[in-house]
């Protein structure tokens, strides 16, 4: 006789097991989506902010580079450090991170020195603790917090010996002595350089009438009309305008195709080097060969078309100069202000696309970097091979036109920034398109 089990099937406890485990899995799931998805926001927001710290600590050493200052220890607390402050707090707020505006306390600044003497540092902190999180606030109801630093450093070994030489492009083929005019008298002796040919330490810090930086002067050919380049031509003369400073036109190596749109036909190699970028490298050290004193040079014959001299007619295709006016102005005091203010011109590149005549702009084509020897080397006459000791870095207000006269090339410049090299560089080098270059060191 076989009877049947009255008692609950054994299978009948393991009913509805299946929705539970669905049930867990969907939250699990779900969960790891929700952290998936905060995650993403986390690190998208965390480049975000790493671009703002980036951005504010460039344009802070740009500040520092553009206030002058850098020369001048006894303001560059007071001046550089304040201006390059404000600029980073400036440049932040005008950026968001997720989809928040960056806010002025969000951003923090420190110096890495208050002698600007050597390679001075900026660090840019900016923080965001409003970053909302979305699934995850079931397990908290915080926010989100990320933050990022960038240290930038304006390169400046003027003054510590030059442990590292500067490489500068697109500089102008116009070299010039080691000669501050406007601290000079009839030659240029001891005391009266820009910067120590050694050390590479300026030897009047500082802004103008006491400091170079801020001296406005003319600037002339030292090759006149005649069989070519005059041997004992003073480095610095007087002038219509004030004091002088002569220089050489020297030929660049030639390069394949064109940087930019040529101002009228028939421009030459050394027009077009003048007017816009040979990407040639000119380091500490560089060698080049001044014209000879027979030698007809580049600058001395007129252009018939342009009305110039070629360094006369490359530099006003560069500052947009059309009959005598339409380039930019640089408003230089005196006293010199910080950060530079530049109104924009009528002949401005970009004027009609955003920007508008006397806009004030702090960049402009009419910057420009020159290289400068040592005139003491084998007398500094032609002909002769020199050294690139430093670069000078001016802003050309006017270029004087005719090619007639026993001036030839003449324009008026500002100083803007010093950079001597000093004979002791080496190592690695740092470029840049300035004369003093700033670059990222430290994310």
């Amino acid at each position: 006789m076989i009877r049947r089990a009255t008692g609950p099937h054994p299978k009948h406890s393991e009913r509805g097991v299946t929705m539970i485990l669905v049930a867990l899995a969907m939250m699990s799931m779900l969960a790891m989506v929700a952290l998936a998805i905060d995650v993403i926001t986390l690190y998208s927001a965390r480049s975000e902010t790493q671009r703002v710290a980036d951005s504010a600590a460039l344009a802070a050493a740009k500040v520092l580079v553009d206030s002058g200052q850098l020369t001048d220890p006894a303001t560059y607390q007071t001046g550089a450090q304040a201006l390059a402050t404000q600029l980073a707090k400036d440049i932040s707020s005008q950026l968001t991170i997720a989809a928040r505006q960056v806010q002025a306390a969000d951003v923090a600044v420190s110096f890495g020195t208050t002698n600007p003497g050597f390679n001075p540092t900026v660090t840019v902190t900016v923080q965001n603790a409003f970053l909302p999180a979305f699934f995850s606030r079931i397990f908290s109801r915080a926010n989100l917090t990320v933050s990022a630093t960038a240290t930038a450093e304006a390169f400046t070994p003027t003054g510590a010996g030059g442990t590292i030489p500067v490489v500068s492009r697109c500089v102008k083929p116009l070299m010039i002595p080691n000669c501050d005019p406007l601290h000079a008298g009839a030659a240029c002796g001891s005391g009266t350089t820009f910067f120590d040919p050694v050390s590479g330490a300026i030897t009047s810090p500082g802004v103008a009438p006491a400091g170079v930086i801020g001296e406005q002067f003319e600037m002339y050919s030292n090759c006149g009309p005649g069989p070519g380049c005059t041997a004992g031509t003073p480095t610095v003369g007087p002038g219509p305008g004030g004091q002088t400073l002569y220089y050489y036109p020297v030929q660049l190596p030639s390069v394949t195709g064109e940087l930019c749109p040529r101002c009228y036909a028939g421009a030459t190699n050394f027009e077009q080097d003048t007017a816009c970028c040979n990407p040639t490298p000119i380091s500490c050290g560089t060698s080049a060969t001044l014209p000879a004193v027979n030698q007809l040079p580049v600058d001395t014959t007129v252009n018939p078309e342009a009305g110039s001299t070629p360094v006369q007619s490359g530099l006003e295709c560069l500052i947009h100069q059309s009959g005598g006016s339409g380039m930019d102005e640089l408003l230089a005091g005196p006293p010199m202000t910080y950060p530079l203010q530049i109104q924009v011109g009528n002949n401005h590149p970009l004027r009609g696309a955003g920007v508008a005549t006397n806009d004030l702009v702090t960049t402009s084509d009419s910057l420009v970097t020159l290289p400068v020897y040592d005139q003491t080397v084998n007398g500094g006459l032609p002909p002769t091979t020199v050294n690139v000791i430093g670069f000078l870095q001016v802003f050309v207000q006017q270029v004087f036109p005719g090619g007639g006269g026993p001036k030839l090339g003449e324009f008026r410049v500002t100083v803007v920034n010093v950079l001597g090299c000093g004979n002791s560089a080496g190592g690695a080098p740092v470029s840049s398109a300035a004369a003093v270059p700033i670059r990222l060191i430290h994310q």
